[in-house]
């Protein structure tokens, strides 16, 4: 199994203060970007940066697209996190990047025959899928994390409704996410409470011009995920090709 650890709009005018999510990452968090109509009303930018680590410990099962053979996107990341490396924020491994799909189920409450039968009900999902391109960019975040939006939405969205139905047609108590869908890739957490933001959106200012980086997909990750102190470790169970 491999082993990584992992550490809108153009600025963080968008980023909105998040209450306690328990048993959940920051990917239930993360706020989708703006329309060409114009921001989201309910994306408030708070005054101050909240520690993302009060959140509880919890190893589960996740869907993941991951990015370790992605030269380009680990490049434009470490350019982007030599801006924003604050002591108050943990930069997640270029090679550690991922996209979360959806959850699968915590450890503990599936059998390895369970996780087996949806890897392969997730094998035969996918085979109508082909692989696709994926543009990163537009860096924005929460008040406890920064990242990347992923587009189209479309075509990620598919994968992931490809993937929970298998999940759900092997394990149908499945805890998979209901929160809206709003694809990212997270590059920071944020580890201290009470942090004025102004720093922090005149960093993310300078980045504001970057053109976005292109990505091919040709398959998604089961992944294990666990808290190790301040930083995700994840680990990959199996691999669903793209086979469209």
């Amino acid at each position: 199994m491999e082993q990584r650890e992992t550490g809108k709009r153009n600025s963080f005018r968008h980023i909105r203060a998040e209450g306690e999510l328990m048993n959940e990452t920051l990917d239930d968090a993360f706020p989708g970007p703006s329309t060409a109509e114009g921001p989201d009303d309910s994306f408030l930018r708070p005054r101050q940066l909240a520690n993302h680590w009060v959140r509880p410990d919890v190893r589960a099962y996740y869907w993941y697209l991951t990015f370790e053979n992605s030269p380009d996107l680990q490049s434009f990341v470490r350019k982007c996190q030599e801006v924003i490396s604050f002591p108050y924020y943990d930069l997640i491994p270029p090679g550690s990047l991922h996209l979360t799909l959806d959850r699968i189920a915590f450890e503990g409450e599936i059998t390895s025959d369970q996780l087996r039968a949806i890897e392969a009900a997730a094998i035969g999902a996918c085979v109508d899928i082909a692989p696709f391109g994926i543009a990163v960019g537009n860096l924005g975040g929460t008040s406890s994390a920064i990242g990347f939006s992923a587009s189209p939405k479309e075509l990620i969205r598919r994968v992931r409704d490809a993937l929970r139905e298998a999940t759900i047609s092997s394990y149908p108590s499945a805890p998979v996410k209901d929160s809206e869908f709003h694809p990212h890739i997270t590059i920071a957490y944020c580890n201290s409470d009470n942090v004025p933001v102004n720093r922090v959106v005149a960093a993310m200012e300078k980045l504001s011009s970057l053109p976005s980086v292109q990505v091919d997909i040709q398959e998604s990750a089961l992944v294990l995920l666990e808290r190790r102190q301040q930083t995700y470790s994840w680990q990959a169970i199996s691999r669903i090709p793209l086979s469209g």
